[in-house]
């Protein structure tokens, strides 16, 4: 369970184009150590993500 000061800190974060990786046309991996916010996430807390970019909209893809 993330902790409220960093579900907070989600809110506003960024994501580090440098370290996104494209596994598939429209489809991105994003390590945890990608994102920027104004506090350090772990692996074990926000894991890694695959999105997906659709219609002008980005989504979590399983």
């Amino acid at each position: 369970m993330i902790p409220p000061e960093k579900k907070k800190a989600l809110q506003t974060a960024t994501v580090d184009p440098g370290g996104v990786t494209e596994t598939a046309p429209d489809k991105f991996e994003i390590p945890a150590e990608a994102v920027r916010a104004s506090v350090t996430f772990s692996e074990s807390e926000i894991g890694s993500s695959t999105m997906g970019y659709v219609k002008d909209e980005w989504y979590v893809v399983d």
